[in-house]
């Protein structure tokens, strides 16, 4: 039997004419395998069979597979895009156009409308050739789902006419003749001439943002038209709507805030149009203060209460939990107290009801505390001992509160004690202001972000 002999332990010449042979083993797995080498990332791209799989399409039969005598066995043979036959593929399909070009076969049956022409549709896709191993294309190798515009070039007609017979859920493959994808030169080199193109497309949402698209084609009168920006506003509120619900906050402000522009300067011909326009100012200007809280804007989310025409619930909750997170305790009681009484069964009401009672009796403590320190002349030594320490846990206490992005200080500070006050803040990384409110002049801790 030949011997083995790890190169890393050496070998000598005699070894080398060993009757039996030498076999020379490089390494050690056992050793040298080493488990953070390969460590899991998400960030990896699937697979070309992971993909399909996931989009369930590994299940076609090939009709020519199957007949009469098969057994189970052959029954249960799948095939899939890798491997199969366009021709085949297309007997089970169905044409789009009525010419061919576009041929189309359901996997899932999606809900809903059919995507519109100018819509922004997010999809998951894979983009095949025949007989081909990989995909040219996949969104998948990119992380997932992407999001396209309709009717602006973004894709080949073949593809946007595709998607323009789906459902939002919807799963279907396509088979595209070159004429509608890249034609008979192709796009040199990942793209050969006259090639026809089956994709594999999974439709997880769409928005209908044509409205938006159109407008930019009427002339500067039509635009003014009430009937106009109220389409173009429409759309843009579902825009911003999607944003939303994808966690894209900042791009939802974005939207909101183009939308109610337009909005503003709509020329409004009788009430019912301005009525109209008040409903919708009031949904847009609402959404922005929710969307302002989320971001830590407060004082423009009070902004955005301000100007809403039609108050409800939700202006007062918002405008109560941003003048909240200002220091504005009375006012912040004031409107929460107000949505309170319209919705009394709202916990989420409550809770910030509570958590203003909680910050307000804080921050009353320590007013006390500063100002009974203050007070204190006959012993000065304990006297700025006890406001320092009350100063400092102040300053530290509002530092840690998530809460809470400003805070009022007690008027009529000695300059010593306002001194001091600004120093522990500035060791906090918080900035102290002064502003004119109310006819008098207010100091507030104010963090970085606010």
């Amino acid at each position: 039997m030949a011997r083995s002999i790890n190169v890393l332990d050496g070998f000598t010449l005699s070894d080398l004419t060993l009757e039996d042979g030498l076999i020379l083993e490089i390494g050690n797995k056992d050793e040298h395998l080493n488990d953070e080498e390969f460590p899991y990332s998400e960030d990896i791209p699937l697979t070309n069979d992971e993909a399909l799989n996931l989009l369930n399409m590994d299940d076609f039969e090939d009709p020519e597979d199957i007949n009469d005598d098969d057994n189970d066995d052959n029954k249960n043979n799948l095939i899939t895009v890798c491997g199969i036959s366009f021709e085949k593929l297309k007997t089970k399909m169905t044409d789009v156009l009525g010419n061919g070009k576009v041929m189309k076969l359901t996997k899932q049956n999606g809900i809903g409308e059919l995507v519109p022409n100018d819509a922004q549709v997010t999809i998951k896709y894979i983009g095949h050739f025949e007989y081909r191993d990989e995909p040219f294309d996949s969104s998948f190798a990119r992380g997932g789902a992407e999001t396209f515009s309709l009717n602006v070039g973004m894709l080949i007609p073949g593809f946007e006419i595709a998607i323009t017979t789906m459902r939002k859920h919807e799963i279907a493959m396509f088979i595209i003749h070159p004429d509608l994808a890249y034609g008979k030169y192709g796009c040199a080199p990942r793209i050969p001439p006259n090639e026809e193109i089956l994709f594999v497309v999974h439709l997880i949402d769409y928005v209908d943002s044509g409205s938006v698209t159109t407008f930019t084609k009427l002339s500067p009168e039509e635009r003014k038209l009430f009937s106009n920006v109220i389409k173009r506003v429409q759309a843009k509120f579902n825009i911003a709507k999607d944003c939303f619900n994808k966690n894209k906050t900042k791009q939802a402000i974005r939207e909101y805030s183009r939308a109610l522009e337009w909005l503003e300067q709509a020329e409004l011909q009788n009430q019912e149009e301005e009525d109209e326009a008040n409903k919708f100012l009031s949904r847009g200007y609402n959404n922005l203060a929710v969307c302002y809280n989320i971001e830590n804007m407060p004082r423009r989310a009070c902004n955005a209460c301000n100007r809403v025409s039609m108050p409800t619930v939700k202006t007062y909750f918002n405008h109560g939990r941003a003048l909240l997170r200002m220091g504005e305790y009375t006012r912040a009681m004031k409107e929460l107290q107000i949505a309170l009484k319209l919705e009394p069964q709202n916990e989420q009401i409550v809770k910030e009801i509570r958590l203003t009672n909680e910050k307000q009796r804080k921050f009353l403590d320590i007013e006390k505390q500063l100002w009974g320190n203050c007070l204190k002349i006959d012993r000065k030594e304990r006297k700025e001992s006890s406001f320092e320490k009350v100063a400092r846990e102040m300053c530290e206490a509002f530092s840690k509160d998530e809460h809470m992005l400003r805070q009022p200080l007690p008027e009529s500070l000695t300059p010593d004690e306002d001194k001091y006050i600004r120093e522990q803040a500035a060791v906090h990384g918080i900035t102290v202001t002064t502003h004119e409110r109310y006819g008098r002049q207010i100091t507030y801790l104010n963090k970085p972000c606010y």
